[in-house]
């Protein structure tokens, strides 16, 4: 069964996952949220690690609810606080303590702590992977946020139904400091994988990583799907079925903030509003992760709007991760 291949498996990006195995999660997702009560002794006896080297609100509470709503534990473990965040201890010697403790670890790091190296963070997760025998789960890096990504997949597919031929904006926006771009990069990665229809907008600058961008076009050419990239607001919210914003940080200015922040007060402007909401079609989607700037990175009337989704969205981390959770411990 496919339950029993993927027990023990590492989730560190949705591309190291088999399209399969990406359903079977959303699968389950939508049976536990139709019956929550069904599952409610799936992890009885089991428990997770949670470390936290950066703040948290929907990772923390969708994971730590949902091992309890499973009948498991969770431990939150802030990591300025564990002898790893003080850099006194290896993550072997780390992760393989906590294997002998727990039947999962799930780990979130970004660089607001580790130092602006791109791709930094996502090393520590894998050294965990490595050293840990049990699975690791990535609550988001520099690189990836996976378990968004399944969340904002299946507000897709409950909100649109088939996505064939369904057209997908994922717009850079406005933030007056630089973010990670692990959200965009997974965002775009299940969007492709989806056979969705994509358009990537972004101010010249503000271009994906290339690597991320060569696995969307493979992913284009084995699942249906286009993947079109351009820097008219105008142009990519025209006839749009999915609206997806997110700020993040220019690759190209990558840790080096003062500089960034007088490159990007020139894209000021790039905010999603009512007029350009106008623009996509009538049963048009909104979409963010969450936390937003409201009336900087969209306006009030935007996230409030009749298009938005973004509780529904973030609702919906609770049921992934559940299954997630279910089928890899």
């Amino acid at each position: 069964m496919l339950k029993g291949n993927l027990r023990g498996k590492d989730f560190i990006t949705t591309q190291e996952w088999d399209y399969d195995e990406l359903e079977s999660v959303l699968d389950l997702a939508s049976e536990i949220k139709k019956e929550p009560g069904k599952f409610s002794s799936e992890l009885q006896g089991k428990s997770l690690i949670m470390l936290f080297f950066n703040p948290s609100t929907r990772t923390r509470l969708s994971f730590e609810i949902g091992m309890t709503q499973l009948g498991g534990h969770s431990v939150h473990m802030d990591a300025e606080k564990a002898w790893i965040g003080k850099g006194s201890e290896s993550i072997k010697d780390t992760a393989s303590v906590m294997a002998k403790y727990a039947d999962g670890i799930s780990i979130r790091i970004f660089p607001n702590i580790t130092d602006w190296q791109y791709g930094k963070s996502n090393e520590v997760v894998r050294e965990f992977a490595k050293w840990a025998e049990i699975p690791v789960i990535n609550m988001e890096c520099d690189m990836f946020h996976p378990c968004q990504a399944l969340a904002d997949i299946l507000t897709i597919k409950e909100k649109k139904g088939n996505l064939s031929g369904k057209k997908f904006v994922l717009s850079w926006v406005y933030h007056p400091r630089p973010l990670p771009v692990s959200v965009p990069n997974s965002a775009l990665l299940i969007a492709t994988r989806f056979g969705l229809d994509v358009t990537l907008l972004h101010p010249k600058g503000f271009e994906l990583d290339e690597q991320i961008m060569e696995w969307a076009r493979s992913n284009c050419e084995s699942n249906g799907g286009s993947l079109e990239v351009t820097q008219s607001m105008d142009e990519a919210y025209r006839d749009a079925d999915v609206v997806y914003v997110k700020a993040w940080g220019s690759l190209k200015h990558y840790g080096k903030f003062e500089e960034e922040k007088k490159f990007r007060v020139d894209f000021r402007d790039w905010i999603c509003n009512e007029e350009l909401m106008e623009l996509t079609n009538k049963d048009s989607i909104f979409m963010h992760c969450l936390p937003i700037r409201r009336n900087v990175e969209a306006t009030d009337g935007v996230v409030d709007g009749a298009h938005s989704v973004v509780y529904d969205e973030a609702e919906n981390r609770l049921h992934v991760q559940k299954a997630v959770l279910s089928l890899i411990m």
